[in-house]
């Protein structure tokens, strides 16, 4: 095969093919957290944009590159290399800043990002080595450049219907679930009838933030209408965590199974999507019961990495990180 002929194949088939794919696994799912959370969904957030019609227009965006590449044959090569520098540079800024289980480019289907980039760094050397010139036909036709933008309009609408519509149309609930367990330690959680009504999403932005402040003044707990129990005095142990997350479950299993501070323990579980608290992945048991178990409301997008733990001493957070547990429950 000549060197024009695998360009046309690489530029043409196998970049839209292979970002198709994540585009679609991305807009099945739906959640703004497949968003890089190193890169783009900090910067979302300081410019306040909404999550979910970010998420939104860049698959959409993803549909126009692949809309360009298929129908026109003279912008294919260039779409493809731009649409791949930006892929390398966000997977290159996530792993600088320490991401190392997921890009959220497929998706949750965790793959780590130097794999991501490992692909598209491969196609993009292979684009930018073959050229398709000598393939492309001098006079290009108005057909293709028409089935371009019929495809682009597809784009952008099904990423709206998939992504934001369903946001508009589901009611939003507020449901909680104690996991079997209300009162847990330290007597019975704070039931208040001043709770912040849940938003669409919420994203961790600065949990070291938090250092300092009143466990009050964590925005976090204004969302739950049954607090945790006993934050006011002594030292007590806050855990978000998630039963899709393997850290979590080696922190239970491995560092509080058992351990004298377990009783000391809030552990919140964040559910698994808006409407769903445990899904079929869920597939181990929980925290131990004696813990303080509760969880966050149902109605919300939740995008942090779990476990997020707090060290609460006589009502003030002294540690709070997002990602792991052993500094904050004195473990190390």
């Amino acid at each position: 095969m000549s060197g024009a002929k695998i360009g046309q194949v690489l530029s043409r088939v196998f970049v839209p093919a292979w970002v198709l794919t994540g585009a679609l696994f991305k807009l099945m799912e739906g959640t703004p957290s497949n968003l890089p959370g190193k890169t783009i969904l900090p910067l979302a957030a300081r410019m306040n944009l909404d999550l979910h019609w970010t998420l939104a227009v860049l698959i959409g965006l993803e549909f126009l590159a692949i809309a360009v590449m298929l129908c026109m044959a003279r912008l294919a090569r260039p779409m493809a290399i731009f649409l791949l520098s930006v892929f390398c540079l966000v997977l290159i800024g996530e792993m600088v800043q320490g991401n190392v289980t997921s890009c959220g480019c497929l998706g949750n289907v965790k793959i780590p990002p130097w794999v991501i980039l490992a692909i598209d760094g491969s196609l993009l050397l292979g684009v930018v080595l073959f050229d398709p010139s000598p393939l492309i036909p001098a006079a290009p036709s108005r057909t293709p450049a028409v089935l371009a933008a019929v495809l682009i309009a597809g784009g952008f609408g099904l990423s709206y219907w998939m992504v934001i519509h369903p946001l508009e149309t589901r009611t939003t609930t507020t449901t909680t679930n104690d996991n079997g367990n209300g009162n847990g330690h330290g007597g019975a959680p704070v039931v208040v009838s001043n709770v912040t009504p849940v938003p669409s999403f919420w994203f961790a932005k600065d949990v070291g933030s938090w250092v300092g402040k009143p466990w009050t003044e964590v925005e976090l707990f204004s969302f739950m209408p049954r607090k945790p129990s006993g934050l006011d005095s002594g030292t007590r142990y806050v855990v978000f965590y998630s039963r899709t997350c393997d850290h979590c479950e080696d922190m239970f299993r491995d560092d509080l199974n058992g351990s004298a501070i377990t009783s000391m323990v809030t552990a919140i579980e964040v559910p698994d999507s808006p409407t769903v608290l445990t899904s079929d992945n869920g597939w181990w048991p929980g925290p131990p019961q004696e813990c303080e178990l509760l969880s966050l409301p149902l109605g919300c997008d939740w995008i942090m990495t779990t476990p997020v733990a707090l060290r609460i001493v006589d009502g003030i957070v002294q540690c709070a990180v997002e990602g792991e547990h052993t500094e904050c429950m004195e473990l190390e």
